[in-house]
């Protein structure tokens, strides 16, 4: 029956899958945190903001785990299911890449990094007028807050650490976001508006947006529109969730590398530059190889007719 859904009602049904997936893992979560942990439901609440407190950044990291399984990678499953019977087949994750695909990917998330990191610095430069005042401290509230979870998350001690927060931070929201940005919505908004383009554009504002970081706003957006375009031309979802994953895992091993003295400098600065020449090489390779990639689109590739009359 939902198969026959219209796109708008499609989204309008996904909002509510999502909605609904999240309350359920949030609500297991909170029944599963007090015996696992040994905190009563109502000290576990109030513990949340208590970021100096080791017990606190475990709960944290659990319910981080939660959020990325009842927010994104659940609702996503089963819309595939509703959809078409099929998640994989509806998510195109019977489509691996070619080789060649992912390198070029690979290669794209390291050329790209002055180029975004200078983005972020014009990002954060940004600022809104006057009447605005209260919206302003808002946002950088809400992005001090955020930058100070992220940085108890990114403190890793033990090798133990290093390796959980590769799956906390850079495989599970790679495959989630992924999943449900591209995936998912990008394919509805693409079946609503009947314009790709604006599909890769709204689902990349959204992705962005959704990270409530307003003074990475810019940078992470255009990484969705990137994560678009891959998807778009592959036909493979394999290729974004590979890029994100990148993306996300190359600052958590430089982050770790770092506090233990075998690197210099700070996450947040990795690829960071203030030489204009390698920010402009940085945009120009960013064409390049969104160029490679887009060689890659189906009605780009040589068709091969075999005679089978010549045998």
């Amino acid at each position: 029956m939902l198969q026959g859904l219209t796109p708008f009602t499609r989204i309008l049904f996904l909002i509510l899958l999502v909605i609904t997936c999240f309350a359920g893992a949030f609500l297991i979560g909170l029944l599963v945190a007090g015996p696992l942990f040994g905190i009563g439901l109502n000290d576990l609440i109030s513990s949340l903001t208590d970021f100096s407190d080791a017990r606190t950044i475990r709960l944290l990291k659990f319910f981080q785990v939660i959020q990325s399984f009842g927010l994104f990678i659940i609702p996503a499953m089963l819309a595939g299911y509703f959809f078409e019977r099929n998640s994989i087949r509806y998510l195109k994750l019977n489509k691996p890449s070619r080789l060649f695909a992912y390198i070029i990917t690979f290669a794209l998330m390291f050329a790209s990094l002055p180029f975004i990191n200078w983005m972020i610095t014009v990002n954060e430069a940004i600022q809104l007028p006057g009447f605005l005042h209260v919206v302003e401290q808002w946002m950088k509230t809400t992005e001090a807050e955020a930058a100070k979870l992220t940085e108890t998350f990114m403190n890793m001690p033990a090798f133990g650490g290093f390796l959980f927060n590769m799956v906390m931070i850079a495989l599970l929201p790679a495959v989630g976001e992924e999943f449900m940005f591209r995936g998912v919505l990008q394919r509805m908004l693409k079946e609503w508006l009947g314009n790709i383009h604006v599909a890769i554009f709204i689902s990349a504002f959204l992705f962005s947006a959704m990270h409530m970081q307003f003074y990475g706003f810019f940078p992470r957006m255009m990484l969705g529109m990137m994560f678009g375009y891959l998807f778009y031309w592959t036909g493979s979802l394999w290729l974004p969730v590979f890029g994100h994953f990148i993306n996300n895992g190359s600052a958590v091993i430089f982050s770790y590398l770092a506090q233990h003295g075998l690197l210099n400098g700070d996450y947040e600065d990795f690829g960071a530059t203030n030489n204009t020449i390698f920010i402009v090489f940085s945009a120009l390779a960013i064409l390049v190889l969104m160029f490679a990639i887009y060689r890659f689109k189906p009605e780009n590739q040589p068709v091969l007719i075999r005679n089978d009359q010549e045998n």
